[in-house]
């Protein structure tokens, strides 16, 4: 197994890096959909103490999940797209 420093110097000689701004890219989609994910928690945490009964809070429940799946759904097509590039830079 190399050492942590003979990995370095493999991979500090290597050409194939990808395109600098897929990283400031993959912070941001990922930072957008933990804003997502913590809207969605908080929002589900307001409808379970609630005072509604708990066939509307069901219902409620399922709407905002819908919701958030749908709200999440192009952040994790962007995602894909992102590993689409990182894998085509080290293939």
């Amino acid at each position: 197994m190399d050492s942590d420093a003979e990995h370095f110097q493999k991979v500090s000689h290597r050409q194939d890096f990808y395109s600098p701004d897929i990283l400031p890219h993959l912070q941001t989609v990922l930072a957008d959909l933990a804003d997502i994910d913590f809207a969605y928690e908080k929002s589900l945490d307001c409808i379970r103490q609630s005072e509604a009964d708990e066939d509307r809070k069901s219902e409620m429940i399922v709407g905002l999940w819908r919701l958030h799946r749908e709200r999440r759904a192009p952040y994790i097509q962007e995602l894909m797209v992102l590993r689409s590039r990182m894998e085509e830079t080290f293939a």
